[in-house]
């Protein structure tokens, strides 16, 4: 009985996160229609388990100054976007890290990924996809078998 109980609290709370994550993705892309609608967006993230996860969206104008800034950062599926002020009127390529010491360390991880999306995109490259923090773990265990199968066979890097 103990068992079908947690199975079903499980359950439930899976269709809750499910749910309040369809929310939060609507919420985004409410913020992300709007500033698209009005120039190019360029996205930064910086996905973390322990820490809070971040989201910067920068919408530029043709001379690729930034007009509006967002973001998102939390933990939880609670987490909104909100307005980030101070980076109105600045060229996105000449951002540093001196421009940016007023915002938390993952904030300004977000926002110079967000600059390295652009200039990326500029250049006719394409975005390597960020791993997960979960297929970060993963990959890292991976590894490890991999290179003890490879000491055990006799082969090394």
């Amino acid at each position: 009985m103990f068992i079908i109980m947690l199975i079903i609290l499980a359950a439930v709370g899976f269709v809750i996160q499910y749910g309040l994550g369809f929310l939060q993705i609507k919420h985004f892309t409410k913020h992300y229609t709007e500033l698209r609608s009005k120039g190019r967006v360029a996205i930064g993230r910086r996905p973390s388990i322990f820490k809070a996860g971040t989201l910067v969206l920068l919408q530029l104008n043709n001379k690729n100054e930034i007009e509006d800034a967002r973001y998102m950062q939390g933990v939880t599926v609670f987490s909104k976007i909100k307005k980030l002020k101070g980076l109105e009127g600045k060229k996105i390529k000449k951002l540093k890290d001196t421009d940016l010491t007023k915002y938390n360390k993952l904030l300004i991880k977000a926002i110079l990924d967000a600059q390295h999306t652009f200039n990326v995109i500029q250049n006719g490259g394409t975005i390597e996809k960020i791993p997960s923090p979960i297929m970060k773990v993963v990959n890292k265990v991976n590894r490890i078998f991999k290179n003890e199968r490879g000491l055990k066979n006799g082969l090394h890097r």
